[in-house]
């Protein structure tokens, strides 16, 4: 065997190990990619979710354009390692070495979208996602179509605003009383330890006199004579509270 031979065949043996490499990694965060999202698809505050329906939470024209092609480059990346992996495993490259080496630097190209949703996926179903206004319940600080980002987030301060859900619907209010502070709601209006906060009152309103119990909030929409609140629905517990915004990415004009 020859000097070039040999030096041929070690290029081989370093690409089909590399190959070997690739293949492992990406199936890897690919199967870790999968249990993710079978994971978090009940999770009402996740963009990638593939069954949107009315127990999600609005997701804005963004987020939908970005899991459109997001998805679409995980089917290319998946198309072109399932046919990397046919031909490894075949071994056809044994007799062209600079076509192992092409193949092989597109799929190691490839081999970052798995990694890279795997974090997307952590990011978006554990810390941060986007989400759209629906309403003008707290114009003139959200309108109609925003798109706001939402941490999750179950520790808050007043004035905070947070994102909850209270009958099959997502409403976005302002955090008024916190666990601790005494409540007041009578016919002459909202009073948060002795301070009168809101004087309109809708109908339906329930009336309360006691300190708000540990693990539940009061709540107000900015837009007080259009919004659906804790003038209604009472006290939002802790277990309905999705998490809090805090960026308006689209600062709409409320009409």
């Amino acid at each position: 065997m020859g000097f070039e031979e040999v030096n041929e065949l070690e290029q081989l043996k370093k690409l089909m190990k590399k190959s070997k490499s690739l293949l492992i990694s990406f199936f890897l965060f690919l199967f870790f990619d999968i249990v993710l999202f079978i994971y978090l698809q009940k999770n009402q505050l996740f963009m990638f979710s593939l069954t949107k329906n009315d127990e999600m939470i609005p997701n804005s024209l963004i987020t939908d354009i970005f899991s459109f092609f997001f998805y679409t480059i995980i089917l290319v990346a998946i198309i072109v390692f399932s046919i990397f992996l046919v031909l490894t495993l075949k071994k056809v490259y044994n007799t062209n070495i600079s076509t192992y080496k092409k193949v092989l630097n597109t799929a190691d190209i490839f081999n970052i979208v798995p990694i890279f949703l795997f974090v997307a996926i952590i990011v978006n179903g554990f810390f941060v996602s986007l989400a759209q206004v629906d309403g003008e319940s707290m114009a003139p600080t959200f309108c109609d179509n925003d798109t706001v980002i939402i941490v999750y987030n179950d520790d808050f301060i007043t004035n905070d605003i947070m994102i909850v859900k209270w009958d099959d619907h997502f409403l976005i209010k302002r955090v008024v009383g916190l666990p601790g502070d005494e409540l007041i709601v009578n016919e002459t209006g909202v009073y948060i330890n002795g301070t009168l906060v809101e004087s309109y009152l809708p109908v339906g309103y329930q009336e309360f006199n006691d300190i708000i119990p540990d693990g539940y909030y009061f709540v107000l929409g900015d837009n007080r004579e259009h919004s659906l609140d804790s003038r209604v629905i009472s006290l939002i517990g802790k277990e309905d509270v999705l998490g809090e915004v805090i960026y308006n990415m689209t600062n709409g004009t409320c009409e």
